[in-house]
């Protein structure tokens, strides 16, 4: 995972390894796959995971749930990164981290594959400290409870940082469609602060405009998703067809 600040994808319904090369090309530096509201089927997810690693751009997931076998399947299958969504207090923390790592931190289960690159057997304690070494375990900070609890959320040994949802954050203030207000960025820089405060990583899935309110660095950046760059691709093309059209009118092309 490259360093700080880093620039990534959020991907729910383009499952073309296509995709991966193009972000790659561009200058993204990681992939955030989208378990949660997205459509990638978990065969599909083994492949781009794998590509991303064997050209060099990062992949992290959002799984669903706070589950064992979401959680560990998925990094089984070479992700660099797991966020669960939802997190809203230490207990549910320490599962997250207890399932993500190996022990002594945790209680992740052993198995190589590609997450060690479909290496040759052995090696397990050195498989597992790098893993325990390099793994993003990222709790998503979504709602009032989240918010009040982020503290303690950051002290959980093995959380390496927190991710905010500020469409979610609106909807639990009761102002789903206002994710600028005072009020919610206040709370987002509370928590940016807890992660500063303890040299873990913050990162945001939301428009650039937000970051920018924000008194701290960014270090996950999250502003493009698949989707919207599809439909403004789209809306752009029929803009330009339309002004297209009406330059020819004007000189009497269509005559």
């Amino acid at each position: 995972m490259k360093q700080d600040p880093a620039v990534g994808l959020l991907v729910k319904v383009c499952d073309s390894p296509a995709m991966v090369h193009i972000a790659r090309q561009c200058g993204m530096d990681f992939l955030f796959y989208d378990l949660e509201h997205g459509m990638i089927s978990d065969q599909r997810l083994l492949d781009l995971i794998l590509l991303g690693n064997a050209i060099g751009i990062s992949s992290l997931v959002r799984v669903p749930q706070l589950a064992r076998k979401d959680i560990s399947r998925t990094l089984d299958e070479g992700a660099a990164g797991i966020m669960v969504p939802m997190i809203e207090n230490p207990e549910q923390a320490r599962q997250l981290a207890d399932w993500a790592l190996y022990p002594p931190l945790g209680h992740r289960s052993y198995s190589g594959g590609a997450n060690t690159g479909y290496g040759p057997g052995g090696n397990h304690r050195i498989n597992m400290d790098k893993a325990n070494d390099s793994v993003l375990v990222l709790a998503q900070i979504e709602t009032l409870e989240g918010v009040r609890n982020c503290e303690a959320i950051l002290d959980v040994p093995g959380i390496t940082g927190a991710v905010i949802g500020p469409c979610d954050l609106s909807i639990s203030r009761n102002d789903p469609d206002d994710m600028f207000a005072e009020e919610e960025v206040e709370m987002i820089a509370r928590v940016q602060k807890a992660c500063h405060d303890r040299g873990k990583k913050f990162g945001l899935i939301g428009p650039y405009r937000l970051m920018a309110m924000l008194p701290e660095a960014t270090h996950l950046a999250v502003a493009a998703f698949d989707t919207t760059l599809l439909r403004t691709g789209c809306l752009e093309a029929v803009k330009e067809f339309e002004a297209m059209n009406r330059t020819e009118k004007k000189g009497d092309a269509w005559t």
